[in-house]
């Protein structure tokens, strides 16, 4: 099957596409919806399938225009993957498929199938994965060392369970002067009125260009992996295992049920075990790397894009529409 991946954003682009070349599809991937470029790509290319996902920059309402006109003029099936359910979910997945019409969609909140499904679509549940060729090891590197990392974006309005995450997490560790490093954006616009805690300037770091993720989670000794869902898993949980870092979570219903605590990675389910879990394994490095490298067997078994590309194949294949 020939698959036209269009995205820009490295965290895609280094995840399905590999996915599907390793599930025996031929992949070409443009990095933004030009409308020569795009028309020319269909034409000389002839997909049979095109893949969306997510929001981001390439995504003006004009380009999803153009988006949608030219697959249905050329009559290619359109999968779109829903990574920004559920929290802006009416706010932007709606809107995005309302514009384009895909004829799938695959999002990672199972909760929102059937909200889709009422909506008259092809919907299905598929979940973030890592890519072994790159989210493995990276280098140690000085700039980068600390004993808990975070690399995350701060919320915004911090309605979702990333709130409940933070506090059990990184509250704790903070407010005991603990040796935390924070990558990423708006942290230092955080309403400390909003999360209950501050977050001091000496800790925040710049923003983390994708690519050098896995060198921070090789560097750090713990890395914190907060999630927005009680229920789902967010990308940087298979990332940070599939890169052989040692991930420290909350303890919510997805972890246990697609991990075991103790084996693959550390769940902490109030701020007082945070620091019991932190103390424990700072000071035993050794049981630190046998349960990193077990987290990574583990997605590399499971969870990879291959997985999450042969499922949508399933989809595409054994569907009517």
């Amino acid at each position: 099957m020939k698959i036209l991946f269009l995205e820009a954003a490295k965290q895609y682009v280094l995840g399905l596409p590999s996915g599907f070349e390793k599930a025996g599809c031929q992949v070409k991937v443009l990095n933004d919806i030009n409308e020569a470029e795009l028309e020319k790509t269909l034409t000389e290319f002839q997909p049979d399938l095109a893949v969306t996902t997510g929001w981001t920059k390439i995504h003006s309402g004009r380009k999803l225009g153009i988006l949608h006109s030219l697959l249905k003029k050329y009559k290619i099936k359109h999968a779109y993957w829903a990574t920004e359910d559920p929290r802006w979910r009416e706010e932007w997945s709606l809107y995005y498929i309302e514009s384009t019409r895909p004829d799938y969609i695959f999002t990672i909140d199972r909760a929102s199938v059937s909200y889709y499904q009422d909506l008259g679509y092809s919907a299905h549940h598929l979940t973030w994965a890592c890519n072994p060729e790159f989210h493995k090891p990276g280098e140690h590197k000085e700039q980068f060392s600390c004993d808990i990392a975070v690399v995350a974006t701060a919320g915004v309005k911090w309605k979702s369970f990333r709130k409940k995450s933070v506090q059990i997490l990184l509250k704790p560790l903070i407010e005991k002067g603990y040796n935390v490093a924070i990558w990423g954006e708006r942290w230092g616009k955080v309403d400390p009125q909003i999360i209950g805690f501050n977050v001091p300037s000496e800790l925040l770091r710049s923003k983390l260009p994708y690519l050098d993720t896995n060198d921070v989670y090789s560097s750090a000794k713990i890395v914190l992996g907060f999630q927005n869902t009680f229920t789902e898993l967010n990308s940087r949980t298979f990332e940070v295992l599939g890169a052989r870092g040692f991930l420290l979570g909350p303890f919510t219903a997805a972890i246990k049920e697609t991990f075991i605590p103790g084996k693959h990675l550390a769940c902490s389910g109030s701020p007082e075990e945070t620091l019991e879990l932190v103390d424990y394994y700072l000071a035993h490095e050794e049981e630190r790397k046998m349960i990193a490298l077990a987290g990574q067997q583990e997605v590399y078994k499971h969870h990879t894009y291959r997985h999450r590309a042969e499922e949508i194949l399933k989809v595409v294949r054994n569907s009517s529409v």
